[in-house]
């Protein structure tokens, strides 16, 4: 009627996630090794540390999942009740929607832009320069270069 699991195998699930064994391995060294270190705990070996992680990280991610089910909800269900809240002041007055500008610029006139325009980088000043350069020469050692002729593959 029913499969016995074969000894040696272990099981899995059909997405490939393997499941723990119905009962626990019996210990090799007798009483003596059931005791394992003080405390009463036998050492846990590196195979069953990481059987444990994936068997939590399964888990994990169902929980990561649910949790992020759970907030998409709950911001769903605000909107639904409280969103109109966000259109007035703590004091109970209506809030006059702030105007945008017509013409924003991209760039500043204040803060220096860099070489790739972004804003907020200071390299086009001479010490920026000077700092470029010196970090090109410092860095030259780590480069990749080009293998002499004995050192290329034929």
């Amino acid at each position: 009627m029913g499969s016995r699991p074969t000894p040696g195998l272990q099981r899995t699930t059909s997405a490939g996630y393997r499941l723990p064994s119905p009962r626990p391995p019996a210990s090799q060294g007798g009483p003596a090794a059931a005791r394992g270190l003080a405390g009463g705990r036998a050492p846990r070996s590196l195979e069953a540390e990481r059987a444990a992680l994936a068997a939590d990280s399964v888990q994990q991610d169902q929980l990561w999942r649910e949790l992020l089910e759970a907030e998409r909800r709950s911001q769903w269900r605000w909107a639904q009740n409280w969103s109109f809240l966000k259109d007035y002041d703590p004091l109970g007055n209506k809030k006059e929607p702030v105007a945008l500008p017509d013409y924003v610029p991209f760039f500043s006139d204040t803060v220096p832009n860099s070489a790739s325009r972004v804003v907020g980088s200071r390299v086009d000043t001479p010490l920026g320069r000077a700092l470029a350069g010196m970090d090109f020469s410092f860095v030259g050692g780590v480069r990749k270069k080009r293998l002499e002729d004995e050192l290329r593959p034929a």
